[in-house]
């Protein structure tokens, strides 16, 4: 069987407006050339649409014409290179589904190993920040709590305090391994993150998971958070003021 029909065969079988690149076909290394040709050939035909660079899909027909592609294979297209995770979703989009706040912007946040320019495909806008750490399926859930606490004072419709309680809640809510975890991704992150995250972690139950924070800061920095003794206890210790 040609690569040519091989490859037609496999697009039959995909499911309407679910994107794929070449990497989802198994075809010799020495036919790669012959995939990308017939891919073009089919795209050309209107059987699948080219959405960007090695990204294709199958077209999905509503009762209006063509269906948009799902927002959520979008950004997957976004945060993934070749089936491999470069970016998480942070900002607004994130801290709303975390419960900080009720807010959504018009634009997505991702963050990412290196400077990307803004996106824009459709309806979907994107800005690019600098990811911290290590990005891996069971990074990000701490990643974007560590985000929250470093974008504590600016988390859209949602008192520095507020947010805060919120916070300790979830850090208590996570496993003592989870907890250590997230201490050592803070250690990344900048001193005023490193301080309230420490704080959080030595004031619930798990004080020694914040030792290495504390260690890591300049015992003459101070951190103005706008945070209230009533809600951190040992804010002073951790030169974090109000």
């Amino acid at each position: 069987m040609t690569v040519a029909k091989t490859i037609s065969n496999q697009i039959q079988k995909l499911e309407p407006g679910i994107l794929f690149t070449y990497q989802d076909f198994k075809v010799a290394p020495n036919a790669m050339e012959a995939m990308a040709a017939a891919l073009c050939r089919l795209a050309s035909k209107g059987i699948i649409k080219r959405f960007g660079r090695g990204k294709y899909f199958k077209p999905k027909e509503g009762a209006f014409g063509a269906v948009p592609l799902q927002e959520n294979q979008i950004i997957e297209s976004i945060i993934k290179d070749n089936g491999i995770l470069t970016g998480y979703i942070t900002g607004s989009a994130a801290y709303n589904k975390m419960g900080l706040t009720t807010q959504m912007s018009n634009e997505y946040t991702i963050a990412t190993y290196e400077f990307r320019k803004p996106y824009q495909k459709g309806r979907i806008k994107a800005r690019f920040v600098k990811a911290y750490c290590d990005i891996t399926e069971t990074n990000i859930p701490l990643l974007q709590l560590l985000d929250a606490f470093k974008d504590i004072r600016s988390i859209p419709g949602t008192e520095t305090n507020n947010a805060l309680e919120l916070l300790k809640l979830k850090v208590e809510k996570l496993s003592l391994g989870e907890q250590t975890k997230l201490a050592q991704l803070a250690l990344n992150y900048p001193p005023a993150t490193k301080a309230l995250v420490g704080a959080v972690l030595e004031a619930g139950i798990d004080k020694k998971a914040s030792e290495k924070l504390y260690k890591s800061l300049n015992p003459l920095s101070k951190y103005t958070l706008g945070i209230k003794e009533s809600i951190l206890p040992n804010k002073d210790k951790w030169k974090i003021k109000g």
